[in-house]
Order: structure tokens, then sequence, then C-alpha cells
């Protein structure tokens, strides 16, 4: 399918309408903010209620940690446990109004469960390529809405080059969260919502897990398109993070690369993160650049302690994927990239139950 490469900007209301014009309140879901985002007109607006997850401080966690204004969005109390739902709400949506009635995906657990969610929603049929590794959880959520599993052996990379080749055959569609279009624009609603509900006082840092980095990428497009309207709204510093046994990311900034850099990746607990090549990497880097941000890398002794003391202190059930932004959090107020006095966000992507077991 030609599209738009999703980092160009669409055209917000203008400032001048103010905040409200972002939105329109007799719509659900990310369609919510219809004014704001570029996609086609009059295509089936699917949704399960995803988006406007909330925002909440972490007193205690920040305090053992050395910051005073850390908050958190729950993103993982999106209706299939994952910021994904936002992307997967629009891509769908634009497939099943361009006629498509089956799709194929590849993840490593959360994208597939959300392609599989909002296609039946939207009553198509969907193939959801995973790692052998994927957690149990993961696989048995995205069989439960209907959606056929197929489990690839080797890398992250391998599962996507099967799924792929899935797509070409006849009236069958690639729903890929790390390619199409229409996933950046549905995360993009991730930026609206901070910058709206935080316009008095605004993160001067959001840290986010990054594996393909849809969700970053969309709350970059949405602070980039919001200052282009004229809405006070300075785009706040992106930090990525990724797990040390699979950081092509983290290794190119390191570097001064635009690429991603070319690894051997290792297993990992946080399987949401675990992409080798990323397909918009070189944007990532880019965005993240502009920010004035950096790229952490964790290891997964870390991320394991990481998520055990979220859940003592604050009472977060997290995956071990979200657990890597928060670890990386700590590394950046170890460094004094983040100040004690900073207001910090960092998004809670995915819910712990999706790593039980694990």
């Amino acid at each position: 399918m030609d599209a738009p490469d999703p980092l160009l900007p669409a055209a917000l209301p203008r400032a001048s309408r103010g905040w409200p014009a972002l939105r329109d309140p007799n719509r659900n879901g990310i369609w919510r903010h219809r004014p704001a985002l570029g996609l086609p007109a009059g295509i089936p607006e699917i949704s399960l209620g995803e988006g406007d997850t909330p925002i909440v401080p972490l007193k205690r966690w920040g305090s053992a940690h050395g910051m005073r204004r850390v908050l958190a969005k729950l993103e993982y109390v999106s209706p299939s446990g994952s910021f994904k739902d936002r992307g997967a709400a629009a891509v769908i949506a634009v497939l099943a109004g361009a006629g498509v009635t089956s799709v194929v995906e590849d993840s490593s657990g959360n994208a597939g469960a959300a392609m599989a969610a909002y296609a039946a929603r939207g009553g198509l049929r969907a193939q959801i390529f995973v790692p052998e590794s994927a957690p149990a959880a993961k696989r048995d959520q995205i069989a439960g809405y209907g959606a056929e599993v197929v489990a690839v052996a080797g890398t992250r990379e391998d599962v996507a080059t099967a799924a792929e080749h899935a797509a070409h055959a006849p009236d069958v569609a690639y729903a890929s969260h790390a390619r199409h279009p229409a996933f950046v624009e549905g995360t993009k609603t991730f930026g609206l919502e901070v910058a709206t509900a935080l316009v008095d006082d605004p993160p001067l840092h959001i840290v986010l897990p990054v594996g393909n980095g849809g969700l970053l990428l969309g709350a970059f497009k949405a602070y980039r398109e919001l200052a282009a309207a004229g809405f006070p709204a300075s785009l706040p510093r992106l930090h990525a993070a990724q797990a040390s046994a699979c950081a092509p990311l983290a290794a190119a900034f390191a570097a001064g690369a635009d690429a991603p850099a070319t690894i051997q990746a290792q297993p990992t607990v946080a399987g949401g993160v675990a992409v080798g090549r990323p397909a918009r990497g070189a944007e990532v880097l880019r965005a993240v650049r502009a920010s004035g941000g950096t790229i952490v890398d964790v290891d997964d002794a870390v991320a394991r302690l990481t998520r055990a003391e979220l859940s003592r202190l604050e009472g977060l059930d997290l995956e071990y994927t979200s657990a890597v932004a928060f670890a990386a959090t700590a590394r950046l107020r170890d460094s004094g990239a983040v100040g004690p006095d900073d207001r910090v966000l960092i998004a809670a992507t995915g819910s712990g139950l999706k790593d039980a077991g694990v």
C-alpha cells in the first residue's frame, strides 16, 4: 500500500481555535482526536475505547531514585494491555476502509494481540506471526481473539520475513506496526494527550521503551505538529530505552551513527524491544537527537529488579519491556541527564500479565 512517510507533518487545527479543537467529544478512543489525525476520510472508526490513559505521579519510586517529579502514563490499561492499541486501531481502520478482509502481522506479542483484537472488532481475519520464544500468555491472548498464531523459529527478523511472504497471498494486507504509516498516526495520540493534559506543567523528559520506535515517533510527530500549528507545546527530550541484549539503536547513538548498528541479538526478557533491525531506526535516531534526548540500554537483571520494585513501591504490574524504560530513567538520573526536579514522564507500555511465568 503506497502511503506517505508517517513523519511528514499533518495539518492540525490552528492554535487560535484552542486546545478543544484537537478533540471531538462525540467520538470514542483515538478517534476523539479525529480533527488532528492525518488519516483518510470516510474510513470506519474502529475502536475499543483505547487512549486517554491515566497519568499518575510516582512519588515513592521517584524518591528512591532521587527524583521528585516523576509521572507514569499507564498505557498498559489499554483494551489489549499495551500502547499498541492506538496504532492498531488506526491501521485496521485504514485497511478496512480500503476493502481489505484479511491481514497478517509479525510481532513479539503486544502488536500481534492489538492487531488481532482490532481485526476482530472490524470483522477482518488475522494471521499473526510470532517468535517461538514469545510468552505463552501473549500467544494465548492472540489466539483468543480468533487469529491464527504462527510460531516461527529464529530471530525477530525471521518472523518479519515470514509475515511479509504470507502478505503476498491474494486479498491479504500486511498490517505492519513497524512499517504502516497509520500506526504512527495512531500513536501520535499519546503525544497529543500528554501535551494537552500537562500544558501548565509540561514534562522536560519523556522516556519510552523502543524496539521499532512507534510510540516515540508518534510522540515526536505530535509535538512537531503542535508547534507548527502554533500551540504552546515545547518538544520534550525524548529518551529511548533498549534491552542490552538487543540494542542496535543504543549502539548507533553512542557511535554517532545515522542508522541502527549491526548487532548479534541475544535472548532477553524484554521481548517487546528485541528488534535487531528496526525498520524506522534512522527516524528514531533523528527524532531522539532533534529532541536533545539519548538512548540507554538496560540489562535483564536490572529490568527484573525494576519490575519488582515498581510493583512493591507503586502498585504497577508491568511487563519487562516497560520496566526497561523505568530502569533507563534511573540511569539517566544517576548520570545527571535528568535533574532531581525535572518533570519526567515514563511510558508504562505493557501489562505484567503478559509476562506471567517468565
